[in-house]
This record gives structure tokens, sequence and C-alpha cells, in this order.
């Protein structure tokens, strides 16, 4: 197969060195079952506890090749652009597509001890801290380098960081350098970006990828340790090479939810979303929101509470009994904000910049395709925002103005003014 162009190249780029080993072997297995042909070509690597292999597959349960690790830290974005660089030029293809399973699953106690040696020297986390943040869902990060910018903070600015959800922001901006230095090797753009992965379809991750992936599938909430059905996905791929990323990116989102209503996830209770992303007509969705950002700034002394209420209402929707979810990162959903200031609001000014919004987040533009399973998620629109609450939040992540949307949009103008406003008025939970 190598020298012949391929219509598909994937690399699904399994990080499972944690407590989701089990999950990440069912993954590799379903994609191995599924197998390469010279239209599709998958490449897999595999990072567990025991150590990290790279694979090329062939024939349906056949390995084309084998590259064992001793040492190999996932979290590390290098490994991960070499990975992807190894796998691109030995299979030119069309069209490249890079999967990221992790799941969010964060750092186990001993490698948060074992960074924060490297990066502090002396100044060891102590088990306590370890243990708090492993066990929070604030703790995961895609990558290493995220955590260890935040480890590297002095203690007292560690805990603001964490609780920031800071590293949502920097692992933004770590995965646009990653994906940026992939394409500079096949001298092209991603043509799909999966993540499958807690959190990740935020309007900062997705503009921030915009210039540099056509298309992306993501969540804005949790994703079941189970992952995709990479059989059913990838098996549609390979009797239809033919897909453009748009073809596959809904397809992948169609799949999922398929999967998840007759495979219910018990620890979600059997809710869970999903949303394919056109990246090209993302700043459709920016551009609305940059007219409601304005008028909030105008009016934040009036609208302060209305958006605190809004922002309880949809939260209050949206928690029963689940314990960790993208409210503890400060995400909110876009799409059920604006629903509540459509409905709670008043003047055309704000009505009209909502409806904008609204329509921005319709299926068929930037947003491919939105599905959703379970009644948590009526009405959201798959893409979240970052707005932490005055006096919930303990500031506004420092990290925040480095995003492109931040620095592109007037949000983080209207997330200071909410934040002042907020807390001078004392707006307090109800």
């Amino acid at each position: 197969m190598p020298g012949q162009k391929a219509k598909w190249t994937i690399l699904t780029y399994i990080a499972a060195h944690n407590n989701l080993e089990d999950f990440g072997m069912r993954s590799w297995r379903q994609i191995c079952d599924v197998g390469s042909t010279k239209q599709v070509i998958h490449g897999v690597l595999f990072d567990g506890p025991n150590g990290a292999s790279r694979y090329i597959f062939g024939d349906p349960g056949k390995q084309l090749l084998k590259e064992d690790f001793d040492d190999f830290d996932s979290g590390d974005p290098k490994r991960l652009v070499e990975t992807a660089t190894w796998l691109f030029q030995k299979y030119p293809a069309e069209h490249y597509g890079l999967v990221l399973w992790s799941h969010g699953s964060g750092w186990q106690p001993n490698e948060i001890q074992q960074l924060a040696g490297m990066v502090r020297g002396d100044k060891q986390v102590t088990a306590k801290e370890a243990e708090q943040r492993s066990a929070t869902s604030a703790s995961p990060a895609l990558f290493r380098t995220s955590l260890a910018q935040i480890l590297s903070q002095p203690s007292d600015q560690r805990a603001i960081l964490f609780d920031d959800g800071s590293q949502h922001s920097l692992d933004t901006l770590e995965l646009h350098r990653v994906v940026e230095e992939i394409n500079k090797g096949t001298g092209t753009c991603l043509e799909l970006l999966g993540m499958d992965a807690c959190l990740m379809a935020s309007l900062e991750v997705a503009y921030q990828l915009r210039k540099s992936v056509h298309f992306a599938v993501a969540s804005e909430e949790l994703v079941p340790a189970e992952s995709w059905p990479y059989d059913r996905i990838y098996k549609k791929l390979k009797a239809n090479p033919d897909f453009s990323g748009s073809d596959l990116a809904e397809f992948i989102t169609k799949e999922y939810a398929a999967y998840y209503e007759n495979n219910v996830p018990s620890l979600l209770g059997g809710d869970v979303t999903k949303v394919a992303l056109d990246l090209s007509k993302i700043e459709d969705i920016s551009n609305a929101l940059q007219r409601l950002s304005k008028y909030l700034i105008d009016e934040m002394e009036s609208m302060a509470p209305l958006l605190w209420t809004a922002q309880i209402t949809c939260r209050d929707r949206e928690l029963h009994q689940r314990y960790h979810s993208k409210f503890d990162l400060y995400l909110w959903d876009l799409q059920s904000l604006t629903d509540y200031l459509l409905v709670e609001g008043t003047g055309d000014i704000l009505l009209s910049a909502c409806r904008a919004v609204s329509r921005s987040l319709q299926p068929g533009k930037a947003v491919l395709i939105s599905i959703h399973q379970g009644s948590w998620f009526d009405g959201i629109g798959g893409v979240s925002i970052y707005l932490p609450m005055p006096n919930e939040a303990p500031r506004v992540t420092e990290y925040y103005p480095q995003l492109c949307f931040a620095q592109d949009t007037s949000w983080y103008d209207m997330l200071l003014k909410y934040h002042q406003v907020g807390k001078k008025r004392r707006v307090q939970l109800r």
C-alpha cells in the first residue's frame, strides 16, 4: 500500500495510560478488526500502563506494522505530532483524519507528583493535593504541558487556576499548535478532527482551529468510557471511501447517538450529546455572538441579574443527579442561554441579537448536525462557551485572553464587565 495515495489516512491516538486501559483496548480491537484498504488507511497509537505501541493495520484483524516503545508519554504534544507525521508520510492521502481518544481521564496522583517535581524542582506537590487534583473533573488535561504550566505556579495561584478550569484554555492553545505542526508535514489542513474526549465542543476550541481543520466532531459534555462505536463508523467509511469530511463528521455523530440509544451508559444516566462542526463557517457564530456581547457590555448593570438567572436555570435543568459536567469548567450551552434570554429578555436590540445567535447555531450551517440522547440535554445546541459566574468562579482565567476567540471578539471584555458588576451588586445563588 505504500506509494499509493489513499482517499483517507486516519490516526486514532488512544491515550489510555490510566484507568481506561480496558476501554482503550476495546477501541483498538474494533479498529483492528475493520482493518485498512488501499483507499482507507488506519493507524493507531495505543499507550497503556504497560507501554505503548503504534500500528498500521492491513486486512481485518491483521497488522501491517507494529512498533513498540518502552517509554512513551502520550500526553506530550511532540509525541502526537511525531506519530501523526510518521503515519501520514508513509501513507499520503487526499484526506487526513485525527481522532484523539482520551476522555479527559486525567492524571493519576503519582503522575501529578512526578510532574510537579519536574517543573518545580524540589517543591513537590503534596499527596493530598495530588489526590484532590486527580479526583476532580477540573484536573483532566489532554496534554501534559497544560498541567505542567499550572503546577509551575506558586501554590496560592495553582488553586485559583485549577478552580478556574484554566486547562481548558491551555489545552485549546496546545491543540492548535499540535494541529499546525501536523499540517506542516502534510502541506494541507486536517480534513477531520475527532475528539473522543470530554468537554471539547466549545466555541473557543472550534474558533481556534478554524483555519487548520475543516470539520470537527466533539461533545460539549462527558463522553462514556465505551467511547465511539469505531467498528460501525470505520466499516461505513471502508464501504464509502469517497466520503467527504462533512459526510464522515455527520455519520460519526449519528452513529454515536444511535449506539448509545441502544447501549445506555449507566454512569451518565443514558444521556449523551455529540456535534459535527464545519469550522469554515464557525465565524458565523462568533459574529452573531459579537452583537450580543457588545449589548451586554453596554447594558450590564441591568443585564447581569438576567444573565445570572439564565445560567442558574440552564444548569438546574441539566444537572439532575450528575456529579460532574461541563459546568465544573464554567462552560454553558450557548443555545440554552440565548433561548432563555429570548423568553425572559426585553428590547428589540437584545432580542434581535439573541435571534441571530440562535440562527447561527441551527443545523446545516456551522453546526452540521447536533444530536443528543436523554432529557438532560433537551434544547441544547451542541456548542458550549466559557462563562464563569461572578462570586462563584475566583476570576476569569488569565489564559483566556490568549485565545483567538477572546482576541477577535468582545466576549472577554463582557466577562470582565459581568464579574465587575456582579460582584459589586453581590449577586448570589438562589
